[in-house]
């Protein structure tokens, strides 16, 4: 809840300093339509900032990623605007491409630029994605997996999953997992204390099963 609540203010907040930025060049360099997207490529930025700190990818790779989305979005926003003869028709479009962009550039960004993530193979979750690299520093806290939003950072929709069930700890080039629950963790089939995860290792919560990932 907090995190959602972090992320909706952020993205408030680029929406209220995006708008009239973009307003203010557009007004500055009279009335140039191609002004308007520097503001709305601010907006994709403290938007991507925002899935950085309620994510697992890095700030600045979500950032980035809202960057290039919002300047583009922004185009196409234009575009909308001038194709439509109604003017809230057109406005419409334009919003819609602009969230696509952004949410389509900061998954991406964040994809292709990411170390390590968890894929999850089986589960109510199956095809889910997390990304790891903010958690992997000897100085970044630990991350919970668990079945509870408010207890963990890592979080899978399975009953048969602890609140918080493990606890993933970055050591700078690799990963250890604890078992903190009672109904145990499985790494490769083997219940476990503590491990050091290794690439293609699969690990088994309750009844989801996830591949631990690492790009080098």
């Amino acid at each position: 809840m907090k995190k959602s609540l972090i992320s909706a203010l952020l993205g408030a907040v680029g929406g209220a300093i995006g708008l009239p930025i973009a307003e203010g060049i557009f007004l500055f360099i009279g009335g140039q339509v191609w002004s308007r997207p520097i503001g709305w490529a601010i907006f994709g930025l403290l938007t991507g900032l925002a899935t950085g700190i309620t994510g697992g990818g890095q700030l600045w790779k979500g950032g980035l990623g809202g960057l290039i989305g919002g300047a583009l979005g922004g185009v196409l926003l234009e575009a909308a605007r001038v194709m439509f003869a109604d003017p809230l028709m057109g406005k419409a479009a334009g919003l819609t491409l602009l969230g696509l962009s952004v949410g389509v550039f900061i998954a991406l960004i964040v994809f292709v630029l990411s170390r390590v993530w968890f894929e999850v193979t089986s589960g109510k979750m199956r095809g889910m994605e997390f990304i790891l690299d903010k958690f992997l520093s000897k100085e970044a806290p630990s991350a919970a997996i668990g079945s509870s939003p408010l207890k963990s950072d890592i979080v899978l929709a399975d009953p048969d999953i602890a609140p918080q069930h493990a606890i993933l700890k970055g050591e700078g080039a690799y990963f250890t997992l604890k078992d903190i629950s009672m109904e145990g963790t499985y790494v490769e089939g083997k219940k476990i204390e503590v491990t050091r995860l290794r690439p293609n290792q699969r690990i088994k919560v309750g009844e989801t099963e996830m591949i631990y990932h690492e790009k080098r």
